[in-house]
């Protein structure tokens, strides 16, 4: 999917665009209700690509879109913690999301055996010396600098935007609707009878609201939402050529291979749907089917049809 350059926040006009979209968001989650990941309808199938073909790609650090303040918001725990603790453990657990959702995606990317990837140590070195922040995607001079030194054709990063702390307009949003579509239905089904409706909003507010917003385990069903950004940058061009989302809510048959006493552990679903958003990410990524042999021929500058006399439209890209 092509793109154009970002601005230093890191933020393209289709981002700005998609963001000032976001109220959709709720609406994607009560759709979601009862489901597991979209990423179920992806194919694992990707062919590999020659080795001489192969782009030079660079994995970047993840970035942390949702703040998060409580270490209960990503763990489960018992008893109270002392503040200096808290927050240290805070710090450790999104380091370690971060550095989680970065590793997924590189070895299903090296799995698939269709980019020489950069090891991460040379990455993180160069990123750290040139002061790339995680997340954000490099201006064009730290772009030259990154191409020099990783010598990679392509750059791919991310933010993981939200991580069982979920926005709780959202999750207003998503509960309001779920009890307005049960209500309905019950309503059609019962002749509207006041006491059934009403004993199932009683009923969705006792048993809903630890899931919706608690990220609870209720009868088998876990809501554990997680939401991953990713993109793909050409370092010549500055083109963004791929970005994906991947939003996964609820886990149920995946539960049946942890242990009883582990489903009810935040981290452990939290885990197991971040593994389900990263590797969604990764089949579309490597869907595109990026070579050497086409990632040159986007980089060649387009000349006008003399022939059509078209002489208007032309985007000229960076040099070679």
């Amino acid at each position: 999917m092509k793109g154009a350059y970002r601005s230093r926040d890191g933020m393209t006009p289709e981002r700005r665009s998609r963001l000032a979209g976001s109220l959709l968001v709720p609406l994607l989650i009560v759709l979601a209700v009862g489901q597991t990941s979209c990423s179920w309808f992806h194919s694992s199938a990707v062919p590999r690509t020659p080795s001489p073909d192969r782009p030079r790609v660079a994995v970047l650090e993840f970035g942390m879109g949702v703040e998060i303040t409580s270490l209960s918001s990503v763990q489960t725990i018992e008893g109270e913690l002392v503040p200096d603790d808290e927050r240290r453990l805070v710090a450790q657990a999104v380091e370690g999301i971060r550095n989680k959702t970065r590793q997924l995606l590189y070895y299903k990317l090296a799995a698939a055996e269709q980019f020489d990837l950069v090891p991460l140590e040379q990455v993180d070195a160069a990123q750290q010396q040139i002061g790339v922040k995680p997340g954000v995607l490099p201006t064009k001079d730290q772009l030259a600098a990154l191409r020099t030194s990783l010598e990679a054709e392509l750059l791919v990063g991310g933010i993981v935007q939200d991580f069982g702390k979920v926005r709780w307009q959202w999750l207003a949003a998503g509960m309001v609707g779920d009890m307005t579509w049960e209500s309905v239905a019950l309503g059609l089904a019962t002749s509207w009878n006041p006491a059934a409706i009403f004993g199932n909003i009683g009923f969705e507010l006792l048993t809903s609201t630890p899931v919706w917003f608690g990220g609870g385990y209720l009868f088998g069903v876990a809501f554990s939402p997680v939401r991953v950004d990713a993109w793909a940058v050409d370092t010549v061009t500055g083109e963004e050529l791929w970005s994906g989302e991947e939003i996964t809510l609820y886990l149920w048959k995946e539960l049946e291979n942890v242990p009883e006493e582990d489903r009810k552990k935040k981290e452990v679903r939290l885990w197991l749907n971040l593994k389900k958003a990263v590797e969604a990410l990764g089949e579309s990524l490597l869907g595109e089917r990026f070579t050497l042999p086409d990632l040159r021929e986007r980089r060649r500058p387009l000349t006008p049809d003399l022939n059509a006399g078209d002489r208007t439209g032309t985007r000229l890209y960076a040099p070679v």
